[in-house]
């Protein structure tokens, strides 16, 4: 009698593994979008937070060593700049000669902290008064380069369609006592980045 061996075959058939890419494609089609929007979310806040972090920073700095600190847009993380929006980077650096009335790294002036361009899909935009620098005085004060009070709002928003208008952004608002306030606009849908 020959002897058979007992080996059951295994696998799944066409059917059942139709089956199971539907169900995949359906679960990949609720949760996608869902994190795409979480992606957003996270990087507006994350830049919300690095944006503010700079300001504390400089104000700190400011009334610790008993002088003006500036932060202003850079592009290279070594020099000023009036173009673009604070996405591309910000440099925070002790300002002591406040020679111009926008803010300019001088000869011999310290740059503390370098911020390079944040997250793709991200933009910040500030109102006219803090729209390309904000300084502090020694007493922690926002003040512009004629030692008037600098006030103001920057808003930083997701370009995303991921998120809706109630999710997109985050309003930092600078007082001229130099304490910033961050909250989340009303209603975004016209004015991201903030004109």
């Amino acid at each position: 009698m020959p002897i058979r061996a007992r080996f059951s075959e295994q696998g799944v058939t066409l059917i059942e593994l139709m089956v199971g890419i539907t169900i995949t494609g359906v679960l990949l089609a609720i949760g996608v979008p869902s994190f795409q929007s979480t992606i957003a979310s996270s990087r507006v806040t994350t830049t919300n937070n690095d944006f503010v972090s700079a300001m504390a920073l400089a104000r700190s700095e400011a009334i610790r060593r008993g002088t003006r600190i500036t932060v202003c847009k850079s592009a290279n993380g070594t020099a000023c700049v009036t173009t673009g929006d604070w996405a591309q980077g910000w440099i925070v650096f002790v300002d002591t000669t406040r020679a111009t009335t926008d803010a300019a790294v001088d000869t011999g002036e310290v740059i503390i902290s370098r911020a390079q361009a944040g997250s793709a899909g991200v933009a910040i935009a500030g109102e006219a008064a803090v729209a390309n620098f904000i300084s502090f005085s020694a007493d922690g004060a926002a003040r512009n380069m004629a030692g008037a009070s600098q006030q103001g709002r920057i808003r930083v928003c997701s370009t995303s369609t991921a998120l809706d208008n109630a999710r997109r952004a985050r309003d930092i608002t600078l007082a001229g006592t130099g304490r910033l306030a961050t909250a989340t606009p009303a209603s975004v849908a016209a004015t991201c980045p903030l004109t």
